[in-house]
């Protein structure tokens, strides 16, 4: 019995020291096959979730990577699974409707479940290169973290590949890190300095869809501390479930916009969205954007917009056309598209709140 408890203690630590920290800050993840670094491609490039590594299926393609390990993959007539297998016989499968797994005279692999994202199918790397017989190594680096992916015909010792990839690697993060960097923040001017600003309070809506990226939006309201309802097509809810999950996460309102040609068919979209939404993030789903009876019948808070802010226009033409807009109004409801610049939006904004103007919270009792 002491000998087993030994063995399962000294397992566990092996598992460990090959599992990753978080996530690279850098938001590069480098990935080495043998003594070949690959490029950062969807088809090649590693992800971590659950403290786990996953490489995309083709990492195991050799016309896509030009290295072959022996080890291939396929998929079931009816689509259901992948498989992976070399040419002694050796298979391991993974189910992708009940996210389970087995491997042929061995223990299922763990994780078990395959990650589809845009299309590519990521399996655990880890699992497969234990199973196979391949030499799986991580490493953390100034640029990102590095997966090593190898055989017996690799030359390098691990430090020295890394050390060689190292000039190709920092050229890469700089090239990166100049692609995210914001653009230069515009200094607001308003049309008229020598006429005080109305003083009014915004509620703020943001029209969000799918492949729109919010960061920068969020960004700029973070930075006046304003929350807002975020507003997704309810058909659209499972493709933007990442960016319903990061509107909650900084503490906005997730809200729907119906579909449909018919009142009863908007109201089956909304409903239909609002319980996607709470499987995502937990909540449930009240606000509306539009107008709609048998919405309100149903329950649902409808939110209209007074002025819609185009998602082009410098932070100056922003602030501005949000400034006529509250001239002699007490409160106003802003619609921003999602698409609008973060660094023109976060301009206009900061100058509305030097200027004393106040951003609410929606909530289903003031919105």
């Amino acid at each position: 019995m002491k000998k087993k408890f030994l063995a399962l203690v000294c397992t566990l630590a092996l598992v460990l020291t090959l599992l990753p920290g978080s996530a690279s800050a850098s938001g590069l993840f480098f990935l080495g096959l043998n003594d070949t670094l690959m490029p950062q491609s969807g088809q090649l490039t590693p992800i971590q979730s659950g403290g786990w590594v996953y490489v995309p299926a083709s990492v195991f393609n050799n016309r896509v990577t030009g290295i072959n390990f022996g080890v291939y993959y396929g998929f079931t007539d009816n689509n259901e699974s992948i498989i992976f297998y070399n040419l002694s016989g050796k298979k391991m499968t993974f189910n992708l409707t009940d996210g389970t797994a087995a491997a042929d005279g061995s223990a299922p692999p763990v994780p078990s479940k395959v990650i589809i994202r845009g299309g590519a199918y990521y399996v655990p790397a880890y699992a497969i290169c234990r199973y196979f017989g391949l030499t799986y190594s991580f490493e953390t680096t100034a640029y990102g973290p590095f997966l090593r992916i190898k055989d017996g015909r690799a030359v390098l010792h691990d430090s020295l590949f890394i050390n060689s990839c190292e000039p190709t690697m920092q050229s890469r993060y700089n090239a990166y890190q100049q692609s995210i960097a914001p653009p230069p923040e515009e200094v607001v001017k308003p049309a008229q300095p020598d006429k005080p600003a109305p003083k009014f309070s915004l509620y703020l809506g943001i029209r969000g869809a799918s492949g729109t990226d919010l960061t920068a939006l969020f960004n700029g309201l973070a930075n006046v501390r304003a929350t807002a309802l975020v507003f997704f097509p309810a058909d659209a809810v499972a493709d933007c479930a990442d960016q319903i999950r990061q509107a909650a996460g900084r503490g906005h309102r997730v809200g729907l916009i119906p579909v449909g040609d018919s009142a009863e068919a908007r109201l089956q979209s909304v409903q239909k969205g609002a319980g996607l939404v709470e499987k995502i993030i937990r909540q449930e789903v009240w606000f509306v954007l539009g107008s709609d009876q048998a919405l309100t019948d149903a329950g649902y808070l409808c939110w209209t917009a007074g002025h819609n802010v185009a998602a082009s226009g410098t932070a100056t033409q922003l602030y501005d056309s949000i400034v006529k807009y509250g001239e002699n109004r007490k409160s106003v409801r802003i619609l921003l598209d999602g698409r609008a610049s973060g660094a023109n939006l976060s301009g206009a904004l900061r100058q509305l709140s030097q200027d004393g103007d106040t951003f609410l919270a929606p909530r289903e009792t003031r919105y």
